[in-house]
């Protein structure tokens, strides 16, 4: 069985634009972004699971929220660039703990916020 030269052209055409998406998509999923993470902890140093945390930029928009997991442990993706964070967090008969997070570019930056009761 032959193959005609034009049916031969059509497949390479088709397998250059299904490679061209390809990347192009790959492109936009590997955008570079930072993590701000961190553990909630009670005032005798236990771990404090499924607390609303939430994350601020200080150039505005509109804050993230999450919860912390049974470990206390939470985390936030934002874009790679510096930028000023507050992450707060607040839980009814404890004080309001606030940190504030500086982010320089492709990084981790790590919180601790150990609340203490309300007096």
């Amino acid at each position: 069985m032959m193959i005609s030269t034009r049916m031969m052209t059509r497949t390479t055409t088709g397998i250059k634009v299904v490679l061209f998406l390809l990347l192009s998509c790959m492109s936009m999923a590997a955008e570079d972004y930072a993590l701000i993470a961190g553990t909630v902890f009670r005032p005798d140093g236990s771990a404090f699971p499924r607390v609303e945390v939430m994350l601020a930029s200080e150039s505005g928009g509109k804050p993230q929220k999450t919860k912390s997991d049974a470990r206390g442990e939470f985390s936030f993706r934002v874009p790679a660039k510096q930028a000023r964070y507050n992450v707060n967090v607040q839980v009814t008969g404890f004080r309001k703990e606030s940190k504030s997070v500086s982010i320089q570019g492709d990084e981790r930056v790590d919180v601790s916020v150990l609340l203490e009761l309300e007096k």
